[in-house]
């Protein structure tokens, strides 16, 4: 019998893929560039309503461009607001130029609740490799290690500051993490981020 996250989890994919196939946002974003889907809608790891989305539109799109791609998106059925920001040059979150986009979370009212379409829109590098680690994630996680980062995810979504999703993976995955307390017990022993330690 499935824990009631996993079928919240189940609930979850389906009314975003619904939102996907009604608004036709794939289609319609693919007119600027590839489109690939990524983070938990992928993994099938959702605890909340949001839909990751990457599009390669290239290093000539401009600030401008992402607003003639907006004034269309809120047009949409149910789009209630967005927020926008520039992460070009110094603006970056890393020191790579390939982590170079723009980065748009659009709100947008559904039956169900409100959604977050956390979108980026890259500039020079379409980041297949987020995608492609999402779909193996799918596929790796076994059904007690996926209750337990449901359960996690859902305790930390409530907090201030989410943490994020890759150290919740890693805790889980790699140091044997089982509850949202040995979670934060883990964090709070200063666990270094993953890749760092």
């Amino acid at each position: 019998m499935e824990s009631e996250l996993a079928q919240r989890q189940a609930q979850l994919q389906a009314e975003g893929a619904e939102l996907l196939h009604e608004l036709k946002l794939v289609e319609l974003l693919a007119e600027s560039g590839p489109v690939l889907l990524a983070g938990s809608f992928v993994s099938g790891l959702m605890t909340w309503r949001e839909l990751d989305v990457m599009v390669l539109v290239g290093p000539q799109f401009t600030p401008t461009d992402v607003m003639t791609l907006m004034q269309r998106l809120i047009d949409l059925p149910g789009v209630v607001g967005f927020e926008f920001q520039d992460e070009r040059g110094t603006r970056c979150p890393t020191e790579y130029a390939r982590d170079e986009r723009y980065h748009v979370e659009i709100g947008i009212e559904r039956p169900g609740g409100e959604w977050c379409v956390d979108l980026s829109l890259w500039l020079h590098d379409v980041h297949d490799n987020v995608a492609s680690w999402h779909e193996e994630l799918r596929h790796s996680v076994m059904a007690d290690q996926r209750d337990v980062i449901l359960a996690i995810k859902d305790a930390q979504r409530r907090l201030p500051a989410y943490p994020g999703g890759l150290p919740i993976y890693t805790a889980v995955l790699e140091h044997g993490v089982r509850n949202p307390e040995q979670f934060r017990q883990w964090l709070a022993s200063g666990q270094p981020p993953p890749g760092e330690g």
